[in-house]
This record gives C-alpha cells, structure tokens and sequence, in this order.
C-alpha cells in the first residue's frame, strides 16, 4: 500500500527513515566493521600510533590523628587510606603501566595466518553464544507450547476497563522473555479489547505496542538478552581489570523497578495526549471483526487449567533453586569454583605461558555457586512450566513434540548465529590490533581529565545510544560494538560495568517504537491499516513519537534517581567501580 505524503513536520523522521534503510543488514554490517579495523590498525601502525596504558587505583593518603600528626603503623610507615571525594566515595587517580601501545597490523604474514587459523574459535568462543543457545531451549519451548500466549491473553482480558492500559503496558514490558509473541499477540488484542469498550483501537495497539519495544529492556525476569550483555561487559571489564566479573543478575532490580515506572508513563501518554488526538474523529464502535478477535483471544477451559499447573510447576522450580542457594549444605549454597569434569580450573594467559606466570588469571573467577548457574536455571525455569503446560492442553504429546518445542526456541536464534559469526571475527580482530585497549585508554582518560559529572555521563550514553539506534537495529548487535569502548571509559571515571548496561537498556528500548530498523514494526503497522487504511510508517512513527520522548525522559530520571539513592541495580549489580588497592 503506496504511503501517504508525509507533512513538512515529518521531514526530519523521513529522512531518517530514508538513511536507515540504507544501512547494511547486521551480518554485513560486522563484516565491514572487520574491514575497518583492519584498516585502521594498518593505518596507525604505519603511522606509529601510541596510546600510554594507564591504571585506575584509589588515590591514598596518610591517615592523621585529632592533632593533625599522621597515624603511623608498629614498624614507623604511615598509615594509608582512601582519599575520599565530595561524594564520600574513595576518589581515583590514573598512574601509568607498562610500555606504550601501538597498532599491531593483521596485514602480514602472521596476521593473515591468524586471521585464517582462528576464524573458527572467534565464534565459538564468544562469550554469549552458549548462554543464549541455552536459555532460549527453555523458553523457545514454553512459547511453542502455548504457554505465554495465553498468560499474556488471560493477563489481558481480565483487567479492569479503568486499568486496562496500565495492565497492557506492564505485560507488554514483561514480553520480551517471550521472543517475538508479544509483538504477534499483544497489539491485535488490546485493539480489539479497546474498541469493544468504545474507545479508540488504536490507541489500544499503541500502548500495546509501547509496553513490547519501549519497555524491551525493563521486565520481572531474566532472558536471553541479560546473559548476553553480562557476557560483553565482562568481557569488555577485562580491558583494565582482569578479574572484573559481571553477572546476568546486574540489573535484574533495575528492571523490574522499571516495569512500574513506564507503566505510569505509558498510561498518562495514552489516556492524557495519545487517545484524546485520536478521538477528536468519529468515535470507533465495537465491529464484528471486534468481537471475533475477542472470543478467539479468550481462554478455554482446558487452557486455564494448563495455565495453574504451569503456575505450580514453576513454583516448584523456584522453591527448589531457593532450597539449594538457602539451605546449608545444599548444591548451591556458599561460595563455588567452577571447574573442568578432570577438577582443573581454566586459566588464560599469554599463548604457551606456564601456569602462575604473571598475567595469568582465572577465566572463571569464584563467587556464589547460585551466580554460576543462572543459565541453567533459567532454562529450567521455564522448560519444566511450559512442558506442563503443553502436556494438559494437549500441545505436547510426545516426544517429537517436545524436541520440536526445543527446535522452535533453536529457529528463532538461527539469525542471532550468523550475526554472531561476523561478530565474533570483528570482536577478536579489534582485540588483536589493540585498538580496543587504545581506544579504551584514551577514552578514559579524556573522562577523567573532563571530569565530567557522572549525571551527564549517563544522559550522554543514553542520547548516545538512541542515535545509535537509527543506524543498527538489535540490542545485541549495538552493545557488541559500545561495549568494549564504553564499559573501559567508565570504569575509568568510577562508573561500573552494570551502570553502563542500564543507562544502555534505555537508550536501545526507549526509541524502538519509532525507528524505521525495527523489523517487528511492519506486524504492528497491519494492525494499525486494519483501523486506518493507508496508514504507513509515517502514520505510525508520529503516533508513537509522544511515548519515545516521554519514556526517555521518565527513564532515564528513574535512573539518575537510583543512582543517587545508591541502591544496587540488581544482585552482584554496583553503581560504582571502584579499583582493588
């Protein structure tokens, strides 16, 4: 269906629209960026770059009485302590290691051999590609037996009429454990539900819409996209600290503060700016089309009853996990080391280094047993409730069932496999040509000479990302590039790894309700032609404007907000980094 002209105040979102279209698809998009660094690095080395490696420490002083004389230790040395900044926290100084760091070019011989010899390990070994693979298992499956498409539906059609929005902004946000369903199920819905208590349908599909993509990042639950981030910022940590460890957890508080916090937003641009524009034409009355969407959507009662035994075999899931991380004694009580089936940890160090040469680390540093086992948790967590689930309504029978549950969760990361083969070929080239720790450090310590308010350092990733957005779709494509740059920078400034993640999340969710490069927006926009024939994605792209500016400035001054207060963001989820000393 030909799009209608846009008005002059489209233009700006025309042209962006425009330009996005004409960035490569994200396989290839990695595959340029190889070239770049390939470039580059060639480039500087030829050049003869050099960027100072430095080390973020706490700034010590000595320690003095009530008199002003230093306190001093039984063998006569003062006694040190953290010098502490306006804010209480110790403050950080940069002090130089090591030799300077220049370009190491993959045009020779050797870098032509490395390329070629490693092209296999660079994707099998990123980081996030087998906690993806496995946590999508569990929730692929319980998606293909039906069961969050019908919560979502029951979740829906219960809600009161005079909290129907709020209702279908919350389950929306909490969507996006559900793959691409909420997209699929959620916006149809809750225009019908809309149109048959007499008001506006679409105003229905766009808060529908709002909770799904803008709230991609918020949620009650952990999914596919938290191991994965976890995975790039630890890795991006280990830049200028080796033992940094980032959990999946982060950010898990955070994210579900913040379920609440658009679900206010989201009904006040609904019901205040969004509904009122869209009533000023003729009122829509419920339709047959209405109706029958209704009654398709509601649940039988073989389902609801599918839905209490999932609910009970979820709850068993849980108390069980909570047993074993409580209990003493238990598997996943106390702190735990993993380790290889022979009882040997994995270290990582210079090729051929023997083991305790320093440089030497733990490739999977201890801590709590429970933080080690987040990925199987969450595949059982779900792949136990949705096979219960499957089994009462009748949508898992047998076996090739159950294998076709667990294909189905494989299908839907056939693209993120591909995208992550170039990824990890462009991860390892920037990390062989040391541009990352060149840029790192020259970021950092720009940072830290700027010495910039951590606020504004926030908001700027924030507006960072959201421009970033309209170049590269994906959360996962976009943070596999900032990452290695932007978790070094600011831990340099005291900013943690799990800071940069949140101030991250909003940024990529906020504007996925209006870029063109999102590719479930075509599934929303037949929704909206079904209310308003000749509709485009102009049409689309003005009515949820008011939401993307809205949920970024709500957001983003929750966070400030939480900063500030100095809560946690998650379990193993600091606001600050601060260095060992």
């Amino acid at each position: 269906m030909q799009q209608p002209a846009s008005p002059k105040s489209n233009a700006v979102l025309d042209t962006i629209e425009w330009l996005g279209n004409k960035i490569p698809e994200p396989a290839i998009l990695f595959a340029l960026f190889a070239g770049v660094v390939i470039l580059v690095a060639a480039v500087g080395n030829a050049l003869g770059w050099k960027v100072q490696p430095v080390q973020p420490t706490v700034h010590l002083v000595e320690k003095q009485d009530d008199s002003g004389k230093p306190v001093l230790h039984t063998d006569g040395s003062p006694v040190m302590i953290p010098l502490l900044g306006p804010d209480g926290r110790p403050k950080i100084k940069l002090e130089d290691r090591g030799d300077p760091i220049t370009p190491r070019t993959l045009l020779t011989s050797d870098g032509i051999y490395w390329m070629l010899s490693s092209m296999i390990r660079n994707f099998t070994h990123l980081p996030a590609l087998g906690l993806i693979f496995v946590s999508i298992l569990g929730i692929g499956a319980a998606e293909k037996f039906g069961l969050f498409g019908a919560a979502m539906r029951w979740l829906a059609l219960i809600a009161p009429k005079h909290l129907l929005t709020p209702i279908i902004i919350m389950v929306g946000a909490n969507s996006s454990i559900a793959s691409d369903a909420g997209y699929i199920i959620l916006p149809p819905l809750a225009a019908a539900l809309y149109a048959a208590m007499g008001r506006s349908p679409i105003a229905g599909m766009a808060a529908a819409f709002s909770g799904v993509a803008g709230g991609f990042c918020a949620g009650f639950s952990l999914n596919a996209s938290d191991t994965f981030m976890a995975g790039q910022a630890q890795q991006a940590a280990h830049i200028i600290d080796p033992d940094r460890e980032v959990v999946a957890t982060a950010n898990w508080y955070f994210k579900a503060a913040s379920v609440f916090v658009l679900m206010m937003a989201g009904w006040f641009v609904t019901d205040k700016i969004v509904e009122p524009r869209l009533l000023q034409a003729e009122r829509k009355k419920e339709t047959p089309s209405d109706a029958e969407t209704i009654a398709s959507m509601e649940l039988k009662p073989i389902e609801k009853q599918g839905l209490i035994v999932a609910l009970l075999a979820m709850g068993a899931v849980l108390g069980l996990f909570l047993a074993m991380i409580f209990i003493p004694g238990w598997p996943l009580h106390g702190q735990g080391q993993q380790t290889l089936a022979t009882g040997q940890v994995l270290f990582s160090g210079p090729p051929g280094a023997p083991k305790g040469e320093a440089g030497l680390r733990l490739v999977e540093p201890p801590g709590p047993r429970w933080s080690h086992v987040i990925v199987p948790m969450m595949l059982l967590i779900f792949l136990i409730p949705g096979m219960a689930y499957g089994m009462v309504v009748g949508t898992m029978r047998s076996q090739k069932d159950f294998i076709g549950g667990l294909y189905h969760g494989v299908k839907s990361v056939v693209p993120v496999l591909v995208i992550a083969f170039f990824l990890g070929q462009f991860v390892e080239y920037f990390k062989y040509t040391q541009l990352d720790r060149m840029l790192a450090y020259a970021g950092g310590q720009l940072l830290v000479t700027a010495d910039l308010p951590v606020p504004l350092l926030i908001v700027s990733l924030v507006a960072l990302v959201v421009l970033g957005d309209f170049a590269m779709s994906g959360l996962m494509s976009k943070f596999a590039v900032m990452a290695p740059i932007f978790v070094p920078m600011f831990m340099f400034v005291g900013i943690s790894p799990e800071l940069m993640m949140a101030s991250y999340r909003i940024g990529d969710s906020v504007v996925n309700v209006i870029t063109p490069l999102n590719s479930y927006a075509l599934i929303v926009l037949a929704v909206l032609q079904k209310y308003k024939p000749g509709a485009g994605l102009g049409t689309q792209i003005a009515l949820m404007f008011p939401y993307s500016v809205v949920y970024f400035i709500v957001w983003t001054g929750f966070l400030l907000l939480w900063y500030f207060a100095g809560f946690n963001l998650g379990p193993g989820g600091p606001l600050r980094y601060t260095p060992p000393h």
